[in-house]
């Protein structure tokens, strides 16, 4: 049988682990996280990026938003292409059963406790795609959620936790480093998980105003980007399942904006480099100039 390796951990890795365990060998995971590394997943050990060299193994596989910089760092080990295969996205199924219905359970909860405190959040990104194409929310590795201000992050992360009862923590993210409007340290984003398998991920984010933009931090240094006029025609529901969820009315021109005319069409290979709105702060300030 042949023996796979699986690059990642996270919701991709956990994916194509489901997708390929009954007809593939998996001897091991490698992760970047040093948290992970000499540890298992479901008896699988996690090995450190490095260690591959020293595994024995057919072939690599790989695939979601991070696939194009772990391609380039396996070809930095002296990886051969032949020995890297990265998975299309219809090959990758974030959903399970259990998870839709949790999904489905906490983005309820969460829309009826943003109602009853009158706060204003909006669903976007791949979750709003997902409901715009009639599938569950659970198919993507994380649902997106954004509120405009930064007291909202705060209460949040402050009061959710009650809100949510015992079957769900918070996961609280920091800025760090440089920031295009916050300062180090304060709130980036809130994860929403289940206590006990983690299936279920809902990020909660924050917009800024940015001069003449409206921006919001991404993982890897960059920043989204979209003109504030995007913003100006305020929010809209949409049906999904039995409840409805908060949308921007201009869901349309955000979507595009970010993904392209054709954001309903399901790509081939998607990967973090293909966004078409994220800048790093100084190509944003270089922007903001130009206006």
């Amino acid at each position: 049988m042949k023996k796979i390796v699986i690059f990642g951990t996270g919701a991709a890795g956990r994916a194509i682990y489901r997708a390929i365990k009954d007809d593939l060998n998996v001897v091991a995971f490698i992760d970047n996280s040093t948290a992970k590394q000499g540890s298992k997943f479901d008896g699988v050990d996690i090995c450190s990026v490095e260690n591959l060299v020293n595994l024995d193994y057919d072939s690599v596989y790989l695939g979601g938003i991070w696939a194009d910089d772990m391609e380039a760092q396996l070809r930095t080990l002296g990886i051969d292409e032949s020995r890297i295969t990265v998975l299309e996205e219809k090959d990758i199924s974030f959903s399970t059963p259990s998870r839709e219905v949790a999904t489905d359970e906490v983005m309820r909860a969460l829309d009826e406790y943003f109602r009853d405190i009158k706060m204003d959040y909006f669903l976007c990104n791949s979750g709003l795609i997902s409901l715009l194409r009639g599938n569950p929310l659970s198919i993507v590795s994380d649902v997106d959620l954004y509120v405009m201000n930064y007291a909202d992050l705060e209460y949040l992360a402050r009061e959710l936790p009650r809100a949510l009862g015992s079957k769900y923590r918070l996961n609280l993210r920091y800025v760090e480093g440089e920031a295009a409007v916050r300062r180090d340290g304060e709130i980036k984003r809130i994860c929403v998980v289940n206590n006990e398998s983690e299936s279920v991920a809902i990020d909660i984010g924050l917009f800024d105003e940015y001069g003449e933009l409206m921006v919001c931090d991404y993982d890897d240094g960059r920043f989204f980007y979209f003109p504030k006029e995007i913003f100006e025609g305020g929010f809209t529901r949409l049906e999904y399942r039995g409840f409805k969820l908060n949308v921007l009315k201009k869901y349309d021109e955000y979507l595009e904006f970010m993904y392209g005319k054709n954001y309903l069409e399901i790509p081939k290979r998607f990967s973090s480099n293909d966004y078409l709105n994220l800048k790093t702060k100084d190509e944003l300030e270089a922007l903001i100039a130009r206006q």
